[in-house]
């Protein structure tokens, strides 16, 4: 008997190392093929269906780009944004995470308990627009929904077909975002006039009152209202909120997105024009273009959730009719002439709201022939301004578009090397609660 387990453990020991051997093997032989498949020139990809862009090119050799260690980050980047068979394993990579339920979105906002929203600014403020104290949630109609299907997901809260995203205020970053448009604005006097645009989302604006009444939603109306009373008399501060509740039944806020419709940016710029004492566009001075089966970022990160998935959203762009041309700039640091509005009716329905001034790059040009010897702008956005720009771009000679959190540069050495008379700074009230993008903020003004 002993004899026989003493060769049965023998035997299995050999099974054992066999089989290791062949994991070793096998694990050895795929890291093989995956070095000799990866420095494969003809396979890497240049373009990205998915994200519509061209993906980084391998770096030029020069002296100066070995010097200063460019050469080298360049083939890094290359060597990661061209990998063979990249847009399958996106794909993949996507499709699994939808068998969730949820995606990184949901996953990254903040659902930690709100501050107190101060009736009162840590130091007293000299109040900055002659309509600062009309801020009021309940301008507008009513909205109210019956035996509504309601699916609370934490973040996002879902009413039949349209999501919305809860908003916690927190006072130390909010004190952190107006301390940064003070700065600029105090760097910039004389020399260019500083306006902030603070946008509402939908769960302030659109979502059905009897339903808001039930979520625990900081005040975005107290919110901004805290916010514009601690900026200084130097910035100009625009008030965006009356007007969008004034158009709340309207299709002014995605339902299967976050952001904004081009309706609801037209409404917020038309305040932005009434604040700097100019005429604004008619929305007939520009062309409508319309592109149906738009799914955006509420409908990416909850997959499971049918109501959004089976409704997607329309989304109308508006060229201005003027002659335009529009550069900008990629993060590889390569140059694409584009158009303010771009067709995307082939395009992914996750890739739509692209159609915006080329989606999210660094830094963007637009130059406006038809006024000739007009203003320059110099816009300090996040995506919520992709949508916005458009509009500006009708009534400035030069429009500079700059995304402080892909853009290297100083707001304000910009600013007056450029000879920009006016700058803009526009954040959804969801950014300015967010620390890390009040941080990449500050990192470009200071």
């Amino acid at each position: 008997m002993a004899k026989r387990k003493k060769i049965r453990k023998s035997l299995r020991k050999k099974v054992n190392r066999s089989t290791r051997r062949w994991q070793y093997t096998l694990f050895l032989a795929l890291l093989c093929v995956g070095f000799l498949v990866s420095w494969m020139f003809p396979l890497r990809p240049k373009h990205s269906e998915s994200e519509k862009r061209d993906l980084t090119a391998f770096p030029t050799l020069s002296i100066q780009s070995l010097s200063s260690g460019d050469f080298f980050d360049g083939i890094n980047l290359w060597f990661s944004d061209t990998f063979p068979f990249r847009e399958a394993m996106v794909t993949a990579n996507s499709k699994l995470k939808s068998l969730y339920g949820f995606g990184s979105r949901i996953y990254g906002l903040t659902d930690e308990q709100a501050d107190e929203i101060p009736d009162e600014p840590n130091e007293p403020a000299v109040l900055p627009v002659e309509d600062f104290d009309t801020i009021d949630e309940t301008i507008g109609d009513a909205i109210e929904v019956d035996n509504a299907l309601v699916q609370n997901l934490g973040t996002i809260v879902v009413v039949n077909d349209a999501a919305y995203e809860i908003y916690n205020f927190s006072q130390t970053v909010a004190d952190k975002y107006a301390a940064i448009i003070n700065h600029s604005a105090q760097m910039l006097e004389g020399v260019s006039d500083v306006y902030d645009l603070v946008i509402p989302t939908s769960v302030d604006i659109t979502m059905p009152d009897n339903e808001r009444a039930k979520i625990n939603s900081s005040s975005q109306a107290d919110a901004i209202r805290y916010i514009f009373s601690c900026m200084t008399p130097q910035v100009h501060s625009v008030n965006v909120y009356n007007a969008l509740r004034s158009h709340r039944t309207e299709y002014i806020y995605f339902r299967t997105d976050h952001h904004w419709t081009a309706r609801g940016a037209y409404y917020a710029y038309t305040q932005f024009c009434r604040t700097m004492q100019t005429q604004p566009k008619p929305l007939d001075a520009f062309t409508e273009y319309k592109f149906d089966g738009f799914k955006g970022s509420f409908a990416s990160e909850t997959k499971k959730n049918t109501s959004l998935e089976s409704h997607p959203d329309t989304i109308f762009a508006y060229d201005p009719i003027a002659e335009t041309t529009l550069t900008y700039t990629q993060k590889n640091g390569k140059s694409m002439e584009w158009k303010i509005i771009s067709d995307v009716t082939d395009w992914s329905a996750t890739a739509k709201y692209s159609s915006f001034i080329g989606g999210d790059n660094p830094y963007t040009i637009i130059t406006n022939a038809s006024v000739p010897d007009g203003k320059k702008c110099l816009v300090v956005k996040e995506s919520f301004g992709n949508a916005f720009v458009p509009f500006v771009a009708a009534d400035f000679s030069e429009v500079h578009v700059v995304d402080y959190r892909y853009w290297r540069g100083n707001v304000n050495n910009f600013a007056k090397e450029h000879g920009i008379d006016v700058v803009l700074f526009i954040n959804n009230i969801s950014a300015t609660r967010n620390s890390s993008l009040m941080t990449a903020l500050q990192k470009v003004t200071y």
